[in-house]
């Protein structure tokens, strides 16, 4: 079909606001858009299409299984509901239970399958093979051993999880028999197939990739390595493959070696050198970059809120990351409120990488130094404070009173970029940076490129970044990423949730959005960023107009959905995911608040730890059922004591010798080597936007760093730990500090205010601390002397009462004429009001940073705890 300098994209969007095209069109429209994984587009030309008389019922049949097909890939629909959806296309005029359609079976079982994927339950799987197995038991020959092949791999699925689930170390009977299944299928493709591929009549059959490709997974899967490497150079020589089809056959194949391996094969580098990954190798050729990666998963990294706390403990764990040569295999990173404030911090440097040295150049090294300058360039940037400069401009704070549009939220984006994002020297300093800028250009690869469908082929991945907000409108999870915007789908169900969806828009497409020469810009990187961690009570929601009619959409910290991000790796099919929480955990309170304000604020609390406890029992479940190949879970409470409270006047208390808990978490040290007391103090720091020490953001980053170290080796398998020595970075310098056995010392005095947002250097500067009850004193004098010269005075009176009520008659019975004098008074009141504040917080803002901030930073100098 000719676009006419159209993308199928571009096409479809024509066709789906009214241009007529035939249904034989919509085919080859509908192949094209799948080559692109544009899966949304082909399933609406197909619906579209399907209301079309068609006379042909091959066609017919076509469309529907295709409809279906794409239906249940388009990640524009909620997980929940998209698979139904297309069960219930597939089974339009078709009795799925009853069908000898193979291709219909074979589209019923892969969407078990993905089912099985997104939730992990057992019975999809056995479903998938149901439908796989009934295509094959209709004879190998007709579709080409394809839901033989694939009843096979399920088959395997299987016996791997009926083997996990044997206890006590019998023998699992189930176990034995899927695999005893899978192995006689596999040879039954072999005797069927490979004769059909040696007649002459059939040279047109062999050509045909998926058919080549068949016989070849069966000999791998059989570990008959040789016959498989031949049937894989015959693929290799087929000419006008897509990408999709040479990818899903790769993985395909990876899948199936770690599958059998059944962990004998504990790395990438040792898969490399197995007889599996020999085969693959020779397969692959100058494509193998990414063999490894393959096997080892699709990594997602998950940086939680908290805000600068989070941050810098987030720092510390991208050091050990780096260190083990993890960052380079990351391909999605899910941030929220500081960890979004961080991340794209980080992926700004990953981009600058990426972007300047070819795939093959890059090293271990090149992580390190990305790791280095943002712990450096980050923290010098925290330290200008920039909760207090957003009210240390005039010009700004004006702004903020008399401009509604304008907020302190808006205020923040635009810091974050100019203290922050302007350190990275990638050539665009303090210009303004835009989420659709952040897509990365691979030096070397071609413009196109796209994470998704190219990533497999690179030894270092081209991450995506999430960055996570929440809608007040709906309440549901809002995404930034360099391409959209919009509420993601997966976490919305239709079943129980009833509110409406914002969809995702692309840049491109999106009115009410910043325009600069006739070109849609887009949302800036800061406003995402601020959307993203804007704490709800204390800064304004983020505010997008125009972009959906007639709706306005306001946005809040997208911790109050999901505090650790991971629902963006999920999403994204992440199978190995690295979640580094340092979110504000509940504390215990020995005497809870009964005030109006305290109760709600308590139980919000007590809300969003139900639902992190949720969230994380949720995880644990999908890699116990091996849906996930890894999980690294660090935070901030990890291995610190939990007290069992005795009640008053009990005659059987627990003593220390009583201690239930293993050895290797007793004692006055966590199992990752730092003091409970030290870690105790850093899970109590603030959440705050303010300036952090020396000492108290280098402590944050030794937590993460240490945690990772213990963590990741006992969680995720496969990762070599390399060869070079481990490296000296600046913040292990606080190590000895924290260290001390007698919990005295400076490091402990700073870290005994770190959780106040306030005041911090008043408690630690001796000659402010005096002043401070000097002018308690003078303040309590004033108070006293003003109660006593006052008290003979009323201080409501009926003058005050009776002005107020005819003020109230006025605006209500005389309207609008009586009142313009009343509002015009306001107006100008408000005026003044807001140059005073405006100047008032101008001078307080400037005071602070120019005295009381350069005085807490200097009291936590690294220097000042040595010897």
């Amino acid at each position: 079909m000719n676009f006419k300098d159209k993308t199928p994209v571009q096409f479809a969007k024509e066709v789906l606001g009214g241009r007529e095209i035939s249904v034989a069109e919509s085919r080859n429209l509908v192949k094209q858009l799948k080559d692109e994984h544009a899966f949304g587009y082909a399933r609406k030309v197909l619906a579209r299409a399907r209301k079309s008389r068609v006379d042909d019922a091959q066609l017919a049949i076509w469309l529907r299984q295709q409809h279906a097909l794409c239906t249940y890939k388009d990640p524009d629909l909620p997980a929940s509901t998209r698979f139904d959806l297309a069960l219930e296309i597939l089974a339009t005029g078709e009795d799925l239970g009853a069908t000898k359609d193979q291709e219909t079976l074979g589209l019923a079982g892969a969407i078990h399958k993905r089912m099985w994927e997104v939730d992990g339950q057992r019975d999809h799987l056995e479903w998938s093979l149901s439908f796989y197995r009934r295509g094959y038991e209709l004879g190998v020959e007709p579709d080409a051993g394809y839901t033989a092949i694939n009843a096979a791999y399920v088959a395997d699925l299987l016996g791997v999880e009926s083997a996990a689930d044997a206890k006590g170390g019998l023998t699992s009977q189930a176990a034995a028999a899927y695999r005893k299944l899978a192995r006689t299928i596999r040879e039954d493709i072999i005797q069927t197939l490979v004769p059909l591929a040696e007649e002459p009549a059939n040279k047109l059959i062999t050509g045909q990739w998926w058919f080549v490709c068949t016989i070849a997974e069966a000999y791998f899967g059989l570990a008959r390595y040789d016959q498989a490497s031949e049937w894989l150079r015959e693929a290799a020589a087929i000419e006008n493959v897509s990408e999709w089809e040479f990818q899903s056959t790769a993985q395909q194949l990876t899948k199936l070696a770690r599958l059998q391996s059944a962990g004998e094969v504990d790395s990438g580098e040792t898969f490399r050198s197995s007889p599996a990954g020999r085969t693959l190798l020779a397969f692959l050729g100058n494509d193998a970059l990414g063999l490894q990666s393959a096997y080892l998963g699709k990594f997602g990294l998950a940086l939680s809120g908290g805000g600068f706390r989070a941050s810098l403990y987030h720092i510390g764990v991208l050091a050990r990351l780096a260190e083990l040569d993890v960052l380079r295999n990351v391909e999605v990173i899910s941030c929220v409120s500081g960890g979004s404030i961080l991340g794209a911090h980080y992926y700004l440097e990953v981009q600058k990488l990426l972007e300047s040295k070819n795939d093959l150049d890059i090293t271990r090294q090149d992580y390190i130094d990305i790791v280095r300058r943002v712990a450096r360039d980050f923290l010098a940037g925290v330290q200008r404070n920039i909760r207090w400069l957003v009210a240390a401009s005039f010009l700004t704070n004006l702004k903020m009173i008399f401009r509604p549009s304008y907020s302190r939220s808006d205020r923040l984006g635009e810091l974050y970029e100019e203290c922050l994002y302007a350190r990275i020297q990638d050539g665009k300093g303090g210009s303004e940076r835009f989420m659709k800028d952040l897509f990365v250009k691979p030096k070397g690869c071609a413009t196109d490129f796209n994470p998704k469908r190219d990533n497999w082929r690179r030894k270092n991945k081209v991450p995506t970044l999430i960055l996570n907000a929440t809608t007040l409108n709906t309440g549901h999870n809002w995404q930034f990423t360099a391409s959209w915007m919009g509420e993601s789908p997966w976490s919305v169900d239709p079943a129980v949730d009833g509110n409406y969806r914002l969809r995702r828009v692309y840049y491109d497409d999106a009115q009410g959005i910043e325009m600069k020469d006739g070109e849609r810009r887009g949302v800036r990187l800061g406003t995402a960023v601020a959307a993203s961690a804007c704490v709800p009570g204390l800064f304004e929601p983020i505010v997008l107009r125009g972009v959906y009619a007639n709706k306005t959409v306001r946005l809040v910290d997208g911790g109050v959905h999901d505090n650790q991000g991971v629902v963006g790796l999920l999403e994204q099919d992440c199978n190995v995911l690295l979640v580094s929480d340092a979110s504000g955990q509940m504390e215990s309170q020995d005497e809870p608040s009964n005030s109006v304000i305290g109760v709600p604020l308590r139980s919000n609390s007590i809300l969003m730890s139900r639902v992190r406890e949720a969230e994380y029992d949720d995880l644990v479940a999908r890699r116990s059922t091996s849906l996930l190949r890894g999980f690294m879970f660090v935070h901030l409470k990890k291995d610190l004591d939990v007290e069992a409270v005795n009640w008053a006047g009990c005659d059987e208390p627990i003593e220390a010798s009583d201690d239930a808990r293993p050895a290797e978490l007793r004692g006055p040290r966590t199992r990752y080597g730092i003091r409970k007391s030290v870690q105790r103090r850093l899970a109590a720091i603030r959440t705050d936007l303010d300036s952090f020490s020396d000492s108290e953001a280098y402590a944050l980053m030794v937590s993460g760093y240490r945690m990772t170290e213990f963590e990741f080796p006992r969680t995720v398998s496969g990762c070599e730990a390399p060869a070079e020595e481990a490296v000296q970075w600046p913040f292990l310098a606080v190590e000895p500090a924290m260290d001390r056995a007698d919990d005295s010392g400076k490091l402990m005095e700073l870290l005994s205010v770190a959780d106040q947002g306030a005041f911090k250097v008043w408690k630690l500067y001796p000659p402010l601390r005096i002043l401070a009850w000097i002018l308690v004193a003078v303040l309590a004098a004033c108070a006293a002397w003003w109660l006593w010269e006052k008290r003979d005075e009323a201080v409501i009176t009926y003058q005050t009462i009776g002005v107020s009520l005819l003020v109230l008659i006025a605006s209500t019975v005389l309207g609008k004429s009586v009142m313009r004098i009343v509002r015009f008074r306001e107006t100008v009141t408000k005026i003044l009001f807001g140059i005073g504040m405006a100047l008032i917080g101008f001078f307080v803002a400037k005071i602070h940073l120019a005295f009381f901030d350069k005085r807490f930073l200097k009291l936590g100098r690294i220097k000042r705890l040595l010897p």
